[in-house]
């Protein structure tokens, strides 16, 4: 019988007073978990049209150099359950959102609560970024090109809406999430999401139009489960 404790010895202690065959076993048991890794989902989405700039009637932006052709607007894809505690292992992430040709760029992103973002001006105007959205309310003030953009950290779940002051037409969606499992889809809408650990979950999807599609899933240790959302 093996007596010994991870005590002041700690693991190495109890792996020497191991039997061989009991140390074979518990090798063979980590091998075992390190290949029946956490599961992951993949599959389409359905993309919708997004919604038109909202601006005002008779608006007529004056720039220097002609407005550029927004990016295409993907979907954001996630995984969550309710009640569930998360690991924060997105939580440092920090993206550029960069301001060019004057629009966001790009113009969804997601975060994980906790992580930050910076809009640098690559323009050869001013901007104004700001965000009336509830989730977070700020205002990064009038900046050049060769000026430092504030970094703005999203701490609140849910969709933060950004505009600029000078340019109603430019705006950019970024959606704040507690789960890690999230990504976006590429440009026919398909994406993969791994390292889920096993259990059933709700997958969700915001479309271009903003509108949530959603589905039930079960994730299963080592193996991709194929789904599809459909507005």
């Amino acid at each position: 019988m093996v007596e010994a404790k991870l005590g002041k010895g700690g693991l190495s202690s109890f792996i020497q007073a191991m039997p061989r065959f009991t140390l074979v076993t518990f090798f063979s048991l980590i091998l075992c978990r390190l290949v029946m890794a956490d599961g992951a989902v993949s599959g389409v989405v359905a993309l919708d049209v997004q919604r038109p700039p909202s601006v005002q009637p008779g608006y007529k932006p004056q720039t220097v150099k002609p407005i550029q052709g927004e990016d295409d607007t993907p979907a954001i894809v996630w995984v969550e359950k309710a009640g569930m505690t998360y690991p924060k292992t997105r939580a440092k992430e920090h993206v550029k959102i960069e301001q060019e040709g004057y629009q966001f760029r790009p113009p969804v992103v997601v975060l994980q609560t906790g992580a930050s973002a910076t809009f640098p001006n690559m323009d050869e105007e001013f901007h104004n970024v700001f965000s009336y959205s509830k989730p977070r309310r700020f205002d990064l003030g009038r900046f050049r090109k060769d000026e430092k953009s504030p970094s703005v950290v999203f701490e609140k779940p849910g969709l933060v809406k950004i505009y600029c002051e000078i340019h109603q037409h430019m705006r950019c969606r970024l959606l704040v999430l507690d789960t890690p499992w999230f990504a976006l889809t590429d440009a026919q809408g398909r994406f993969k999401i791994s390292g889920i650990p096993a259990g059933e979950y709700q997958l969700k999807a915001m479309l271009p139009s903003e509108k949530i599609v959603q589905s039930t899933i079960t994730i299963s240790d080592g193996k991709t489960t194929a789904a599809q959302l459909a507005r």
